[in-house]
C-alpha cells in the first residue's frame, strides 16, 4: 500500500520560496472553505480538522484558515466545487487529480491540454478509480524495539491497541510506521497512537493504490515526475494519488 501522494510530503520542503508558499496557502484556503461548508466546526468535522492540520504542519497563518472556514459560509464568495479526474499516465501510469474551483469547465480544460501536452491522457470515469481504495493514512515515527516512554508499551503492544482501534494495515518503512484506516476511523486510530505517546507526522484520507507499478525507464521516469510538477503547479490541482512508486 504506498504510492505517489504530494501532500504526504509537502510538508517537509523547509526552503519554499514565497511564490510557492503563497500558492499552497492558497490551495489549502480551499480545501478548508470546502470541508467547512457542512460544518464550521473542526471538533465535529474530521475533514476540516485534517484540513486545518494540514494548514499547521505548512506554517499557515491562523487568520488565513479562520478566513478560509469563513468564507465557506459566505453567500457572495464564489462557490467552490471538488472535482476528481481519472488519467493514464506516461507508461499506463493510473494517477486521480483532486482539484477544487470555482469554475470546473475551464478548470477540466486546463488540465487536458496539461495532459495532452505530457504523454497522457483522460480516462472514462471508473476506469481508473477502481484501482484505489479510500483510506486513512497515518505516518509516525517509530524506532523498532523501542520502549515506549508515556505508558511504558512495547512496540508490539502500541501495534496491537491501533489494530483493536479499527487499523487495517500497518506497514514499517525505516524509522516511521504506516497505519492504514477506513476513512471513519481516521480520527480514532490517531487518538490511540496520540494516547500511547507517539507523535502524528502525517493524516490524511487519501486513494490508496491497491497494487503499484515500478517505472524502470528513466526517461519514463522523468516524464512522469515533469507530469506531476506540472500538474502540482496548477493552482486548482489539491492532490495528486498514482499507483507509481
Amino acid at each position: 500500500m504506498s504510492g505517489h501522494s504530494k501532500w504526504s510530503t509537502i510538508k517537509h520542503k523547509k526552503s519554499l520560496n514565497d511564490q510557492k508558499r503563497s500558492q499552497i496557502f492558497s490551495k489549502i484556503s480551499k480545501i478548508i472553505s470546502i470541508a467547512a461548508k457542512d460544518d464550521p466546526d473542526p471538533s465535529s468535522n474530521s475533514k476540516l480538522k485534517s484540513a486545518m492540520e494540514k494548514a499547521r504542519a505548512v506554517n499557515m497563518p491562523n487568520v488565513n484558515i479562520e478566513r478560509a472556514i469563513k468564507k465557506a459560509s459566505d453567500k457572495d464568495a464564489a462557490q467552490l466545487t471538488q472535482i476528481q479526474l481519472e488519467i493514464i499516465g506516461p507508461s499506463q501510469v493510473a494517477i486521480i487529480v483532486e482539484a477544487i474551483t470555482d469554475n470546473a469547465n475551464r478548470t477540466l480544460s486546463e488540465i487536458k491540454q496539461i495532459l495532452i501536452k505530457n504523454g497522457a491522457k483522460l480516462a472514462e470515469p471508473g476506469a481508473i478509480s477502481w484501482m484505489f481504495d479510500m483510506l486513512g493514512v497515518i505516518k509516525t515515527p517509530l524506532i523498532a524495539g523501542a520502549e515506549n516512554k508515556k505508558q511504558d508499551l512495547s512496540v508490539e503492544e502500541v501495534e496491537l491497541q491501533i489494530i483493536e482501534a479499527g487499523a487495517e494495515d500497518i506497514k514499517k518503512e525505516g524509522d516511521t510506521m504506516i497505519v492504514y484506516t477506513k476513512p471513519e476511523l481516521l480520527e480514532p486510530v490517531k487518538s490511540i497512537i496520540k494516547e500511547a505517546g507517539l507523535d502524528i507526522e502525517y493524516a490524511e484520507i487519501e486513494m490508496v493504490p491497491k497494487t503499484t507499478v515500478v517505472v524502470d525507464d528513466p526517461s519514463a521516469q522523468k516524464e512522469l515526475e515533469r507530469l506531476f510538477e506540472i500538474l502540482d503547479d496548477h493552482d486548482e490541482v489539491g492532490s495528486i494519488f498514482s499507483n507509481s512508486i
